[in-house]
């Protein structure tokens, strides 16, 4: 089976300074992978790469067995095609910590907004399929507000059905409960549980640590922009782990 994800090599520099410095990261079919570590990390960073949000400035990177279009010739990383660069972002999806729905748009837009527009998906199979969706993360009957109408939690489930609109090979969760307040962080968490019992795959960086112990496949934390360590919760969490991971956890 095609990994979802193949990460290798990957280096990224803002200015002087190397934020990630090498980062090797696989992802199979159903894992859910918690990338944790302190602020700086590079985290949030790493998955911005994965979609080519950000270029890395070395490295390769494959989704769903497609290899980024990027080259590094001359030093500088560029786009080598922009339709492929389309295609490889079709296939993963990503839900921000401060929600980035498209504040002109309705609910039901928002969602629909990547299928019809990024797929050639019809409209009216792609608003009955949102429908849907909306209905399973609680926000039926919402279809036609407006996000400033909208909670930060009902806004966070909103654009987790627009994540799932395009049925994606690989999700990506950066920070997504950060901006919520304790009430919401518990529906949100939950309903991400969910998906990773459907088997979805997920990379998620958060600092929810009883998600990362009882939701991931693997644990991974990054540190001063390597991986210092990963394996199962009961590894990373148990009497094998690392000095550095313990007190991260500490800290």
């Amino acid at each position: 089976m095609t990994e979802p994800l193949r990460a290798r090599g990957i280096i990224k520099r803002f200015g002087p300074r190397e934020v990630l410095r090498g980062v090797d990261l696989d992802a199979q079919a159903g894992d859910v992978i918690t990338i944790l570590g302190g602020s700086g990390s590079g985290k949030s960073t790493f998955l911005r790469c994965c979609n080519l949000l950000e270029l890395p400035d070395a490295g390769t990177i494959s989704i769903a067995g497609t290899p980024a279009p990027l080259s590094h010739a001359g030093g500088a990383p560029r786009v080598t095609d922009q339709r492929a660069l389309g295609a490889l972002r079709a296939r993963t999806a990503m839900v921000f910590q401060n929600f980035n729905l498209w504040s002109h748009m309705r609910v039901i837009d928002n969602v629909i907004a990547a299928p019809v527009h990024v797929h050639g998906t019809p409209r009216a199979a792609a608003i009955e399929r949102a429908h849907a969706l909306l209905a399973k993360v609680g926000m039926a009957g919402f279809a036609d507000h407006w996000p400033r109408q909208l909670s930060g939690g009902q806004q966070q489930r909103v654009a987790i059905a627009r994540a799932l609109a395009t049925d994606p090979a690989l999700m990506l969760f950066d920070e997504p409960t950060s901006a919520l307040d304790p009430e919401r962080v518990r529906e949100v968490l939950d309903l991400m549980r969910a998906l990773a019992e459907e088997g979805r795959t997920m990379l998620v960086v958060t600092h929810e640590m009883a998600f990362a112990r009882e939701v991931s496949t693997r644990v991974v934390h990054l540190r001063d922009g390597v991986i210092e360590s990963s394996g199962p919760p009961a590894q990373m969490f148990g009497a094998d782990a690392t000095a550095a991971f313990r007190a991260f956890l500490a800290h």
